[in-house]
């Protein structure tokens, strides 16, 4: 009986050991560059799963009292930081600034053509406009616009006019002969735009605008993003709904399956790391205050936001709410993976999810103001 019991504990030291090793894969994961190592990434993506576990070892160790509840307690607190990058603890309370407010709104509205299938184009971009222009936005960044039809700049000026903002910047994605066609990181703004660039990778479509804008007199920075997505496909969709569904029919063997979404995520984490690289360089050469917004398709435990927040700090973080709050509304699981940044100069005082089916991301908010 007694060698039985020890058996059981040694399995479940061994499950300890094991999760806590993947929780501290995934803190390395952060660091560690998906170019040289990209197993890692895998293991940032499934931070909070690695932290959950340890969490439970440590409540069940509590109740047997064993010291190796500190093996997984340790663990967690090692990677504190990014605990308050899924759920913000702040010990005092925000009071109402008295600072002037810049309002920014970020939202990949999915090419304008809805959360399903069957939505109808011009009803969804009816409601995507209605819900930016109830927002009275100072800056919104829009991911994925989408438009054809007519001249882009009359596409653009009617947009930002019915959104209530003056000026406006965006890139295509990929350069188009038809001059009626629109597929564009965009950037719209009640603020000046004086200079306007674009970043990309040699041979690739372009994933980042930036924007300096006259802001009470100051030059700032604006950056929106759009960096590399996983790229699933509608096989990759029905795969996942057949691991998360059983009785669904799929033709796809789990190897088959696993292999090709394997596959994309490496590809994905690689490409990222790229781009956020040289937008590292190219925010660091900046002389101005700089907002970056956008879609980083990666999560706050990747080697993309810890890159980008070694300088730049989470509005989130500083002012929003809530525990593993998504920004991401498609059938994948829950993630945040949209974001606004700031350098020091700001400080963000509020921040919202809103949770409107308009694309497969929510939109997001926050309010900057500068800081005296």
């Amino acid at each position: 009986m007694m060698k039985g019991r020890s058996i059981i504990k040694s399995i479940f030291y061994f499950l300890n050991v094991f999760a806590v090793a993947g929780l501290l894969a995934s803190y390395l994961a952060a660091f560690i560059s998906p170019e040289k190592f990209w197993i890692l990434a895998f293991f940032g993506l499934s931070y909070p799963i690695f932290l959950i576990i340890n969490i439970l070892f440590v409540i069940f160790w509590l109740f047997t009292w064993n010291r190796f509840v500190f093996v997984s307690l340790i663990a967690i607190l090692t990677g504190f930081t990014n605990m308050l990058a899924i759920y913000p603890i702040r010990f005092t309370k925000q009071t109402e600034s008295q600072l002037p407010k810049i309002k920014i709104v970020s939202f990949n509205v999915h090419s304008l053509y809805g959360n399903q299938k069957a939505d109808n184009n011009q009803e969804t971009k009816s409601k995507v406009t209605e819900f930016l222009s109830r927002q009275n936005a100072d800056i919104i960044c829009v991911q994925e616009f989408f438009a054809i039809g007519e001249d882009f700049s009359q596409t653009l000026s009617k947009f930002a006019t019915s959104i209530h903002l003056d000026y406006y910047a965006f890139k295509n994605y990929r350069e188009f002969d038809n001059k009626r066609k629109i597929n564009a990181i965009a950037t719209f703004s009640r603020y000046p735009i004086v200079k306007f660039g674009f970043l990309r990778l040699p041979g690739r479509s372009y994933y980042a605008i930036y924007s300096d804008l006259v802001i009470n007199g100051d030059t700032v920075r604006l950056y929106n993003l759009h960096l590399e997505s996983i790229r699933f496909g509608n096989a990759d969709y029905n795969f996942y709904t057949q691991l998360t569904e059983p009785d669904e029919e799929e033709t796809a063997t789990i190897q088959e399956g696993s292999k090709r979404m394997l596959w994309k995520l490496r590809k994905a984490f690689i490409i990222r790391a790229k781009q956020v690289n040289i937008l590292s360089a190219h925010i660091s050469s900046c002389r101005y205050p700089v907002v970056l917004s956008g879609d980083f398709n990666d999560t706050p435990s990747s080697y993309t936001y810890h890159q980008l927040t070694r300088r730049l700090s989470d509005s989130f973080v500083e002012s929003g709410h809530g525990l593993f709050q998504s920004t991401y509304a498609g059938k994948l699981p829950s993630f945040r993976i949209d974001y606004v940044l700031h350098s020091k100069e700001f400080k963000s005082v509020s921040f919202q999810n809103f949770d409107v089916y308009l694309s497969d991301h929510f939109p997001i908010t926050t309010t900057l103001v500068k800081t005296p």
